[in-house]
C-alpha cells in the first residue's frame, strides 16, 4: 500500500514568488554601483584604477560559479568567498567578515527587485494547511542574511511554512540529496511522505523523485528574469514529474492532496 503524503515542500524562486516587475539593467547596475561605492569608501579604501568596475566583476564571476556548481558537483559555490577573490584582483584586502558584508551589499535583495508572492500562493498554502498537511521549503538561494528573513515574514510565508531549508546554510544546491535529506531530518518525515513542488526540472522534480519524493513541476512564468544566483529554469529533463501545473492553485486539485 502507498504510503500517503503528508509534507508538501516547495521552491521559492519562481514557484512562489517572482520578479514581475524588475528593475532596467541600467538601474540595477547603478544601485549596485553606488552601494558598493560606498561600502569601499567606508572601509578606508578609494575607488581608483578600475575598482569602480567591482559589482560588475562580481555579477559575472557569481555567474560563472552558480553555473558550475549547478551543472557539475552542487556543492554551493560561497559567495562571500568569491567576492574576496574578486575584491582581491582590484587590491582589496578582505577579512572574511568583509567578506560577506560585500556579498550582502552586492545583493541587492528582493525589495529592490520588487519581488512579489504569486496571488493564489497565500490561500493555496492555507487550505492545504487546513487540510492537515506541512509544509516547508528546500531552495537553492545564494543569501539567507536578515533581509531574506525580513522579506520572509512581510509575505506571511513565516506562518505558512513550517521551515526553510536554503542551499547557501546546508552547504549543497538541489539536486543534490544532501539539501533534500536536510529537510527531511528537520521535519522528521521520510521521503514517500513528500511531494515536492517547483518549476525546474533538473533541480526540483529530478532531485526529489531520486529521493522517492512525488514530484510536480510547475511550469515558470514564461518571459520573467531570474536572480543571479538561480540558474535559468530547465523545461526538458530526463525524469519526469507526476504532476505538471500553471498555477499553484491546482494544487488543491491533485489526487495526493486530498483529503477525505
Amino acid at each position: 500500500m502507498a504510503t500517503s503524503i503528508s509534507t508538501v515542500l516547495f521552491d521559492l524562486g519562481d514557484t512562489l514568488w517572482h520578479l514581475p516587475q524588475m528593475p532596467q539593467p541600467g538601474v540595477i547596475r547603478g544601485e549596485t554601483m553606488r552601494r558598493v561605492e560606498e561600502l569601499v569608501r567606508r572601509w578606508g579604501y578609494d575607488m581608483s584604477g578600475d575598482r569602480p568596475l567591482l559589482g560588475r566583476d562580481i555579477r559575472l564571476a557569481v555567474n560563472e560559479e552558480t553555473h558550475r556548481a549547478f551543472h557539475g558537483d552542487c556543492v554551493d559555490p560561497g559567495y562571500p568567498e568569491i567576492c574576496r577573490r574578486v575584491a582581491s584582483e582590484h587590491g582589496l584586502d578582505l577579512t572574511p567578515e568583509q567578506g560577506d558584508e560585500l556579498w550582502e551589499t552586492w545583493n541587492l535583495g528582493g525589495l529592490f527587485f520588487k519581488r512579489a508572492l504569486f496571488p493564489d500562493v497565500t490561500p493555496t498554502l492555507t487550505e492545504l494547511r487546513e487540510r492537515g498537511f506541512r509544509l516547508a521549503s528546500v531552495t537553492n538561494r545564494g543569501y539567507s542574511g536578515p533581509d531574506f528573513w525580513d522579506e520572509v515574514r512581510a509575505f506571511g510565508l513565516d506562518q505558512l511554512l513550517e521551515t526553510i531549508v536554503i542551499s547557501c546554510e546546508v552547504g549543497y544546491m538541489k539536486p543534490h540529496p544532501r539539501i533534500f535529506h536536510a529537510a527531511l531530518e528537520r521535519l522528521g518525515v521520510e521521503a514517500d511522505e513528500c511531494l515536492m513542488v517547483g518549476d525546474n526540472l533538473r533541480a526540483d522534480v529530478e532531485g526529489a523523485k531520486t529521493l522517492g519524493m512525488l514530484a510536480v513541476w510547475r511550469r515558470p512564468p514564461p518571459g520573467e528574469p531570474v536572480e543571479e544566483t538561480t540558474d535559468e529554469p530547465e523545461t526538458e529533463g530526463p525524469v519526469q514529474p507526476d504532476y505538471t501545473i500553471n498555477e499553484i492553485a491546482e494544487l488543491l486539485d491533485l489526487p495526493p492532496l486530498q483529503r477525505g
